[in-house]
């Protein structure tokens, strides 16, 4: 006798419940069926399979040979199946986001301040990709990215989070000397250049007045962390992006030495695709960006 596999499949149920409690009743009651219909499910099993998996008692069963090592192949397969059933009603019940970040940005401040978001959204996961340590486009594979503008972008929905602002700071050990070289401060002291933003140098030479003069060396860089590193490590003096290095600051793994600070220009913007915008995990991400990343 042939049967259809949704029939099959829950004779397979009825008959490993069946065996493991050695009971029609206990299998009915555990499945939410009658004894009854159980016992129909196993009844048509058996036919299918040309064999009895039980010797029926007046008030008992017990599983025959066939029935021991039927149980033994279909168990494990009956628990993966189940496994398999929750994971995909997790991923049904979950929503995935895709950001894209600048690394330097997603390391010191966005990843840091998840916690607080998944907090407030435990059921939204989170994507995150590197981008160029500057992007100024979207990232087509993200629903949500983190670009570097002087202006909103066109065509997106852009939410302005902070305008960079660079001080000039160094490792904690220098910073005390430093101050106190004053005018001749980079005639003793290595200036580090992060190559993209060079020219806050100069304004930040026009700002507090000292020469630029000629430095002691430059350390030029094209990557920003590294010239953070770089100025914790007491390599020189570097201008660092206050917000995105506060904890380092505030922490004493750099310090200043100057309150002057200098505005770069641009600022950094969540952005999605109109299309977008009205996702609930969007909607989501980009309040708590409001509330966690915006100055």
């Amino acid at each position: 006798m042939r049967v259809s596999r949704q029939a099959l499949l829950d004779g397979l149920r009825a008959f490993s419940v069946a065996a493991r409690e050695l009971s029609f009743k206990a299998a009915a009651d555990s499945l939410y069926l009658t004894p009854s219909a159980v016992s129909h499910r196993i009844r048509d099993l058996e036919k299918h399979l040309g064999q009895r998996v039980f010797v029926r008692k007046t008030r008992a069963i017990e599983l025959t040979d066939a029935g021991r090592a039927l149980l033994a192949d279909v168990d494990p397969l009956l628990a993966s199946l189940d496994a398999a059933v929750d994971r995909a009603t997790t991923r049904a019940s979950r929503r995935t986001l895709r950001v894209a970040a600048p690394p330097f940005f997603a390391s010191e401040l966005l990843i840091p301040s998840l916690v607080s978001f998944y907090g407030l959204q435990p059921r939204i996961d989170l994507e995150v990709t590197g981008t160029e340590a500057r992007p100024t486009e979207h990232r087509a594979a993200a629903d949500v990215s983190i670009i570097i503008s002087a202006t909103p972008p066109e065509g997106l929905v852009a939410t302005r989070l902070f305008a960079p602002r660079f001080v000039a700071a160094t490792a904690r050990a220098l910073a005390p000397v430093a101050k106190e070289q004053g005018r001749r401060l980079f005639e003793r002291q290595r200036r580090i250049v992060y190559a993209p933003r060079a020219q806050l140098w100069t304004r930040w030479f026009e700002a507090t007045g000292l020469p630029a003069g000629t430095s002691r060396g430059v350390i030029e860089v094209d990557q920003l962390p590294a010239a953070v590193a770089a100025a914790e490590r007491g390599l020189g003096i570097a201008l660092v992006p206050t917000f995105v290095c506060e904890r380092r600051l505030r922490g004493g793994r750099l310090q200043r030495i100057s309150e002057t600070e200098i505005e770069s220009g641009d600022a950094y913007y969540l952005v999605c695709r109109p299309e977008d915008r009205s996702r609930a995990e969007v909607r989501a991400l980009t309040s708590w960006a409001i509330s966690e990343l915006r100055r």
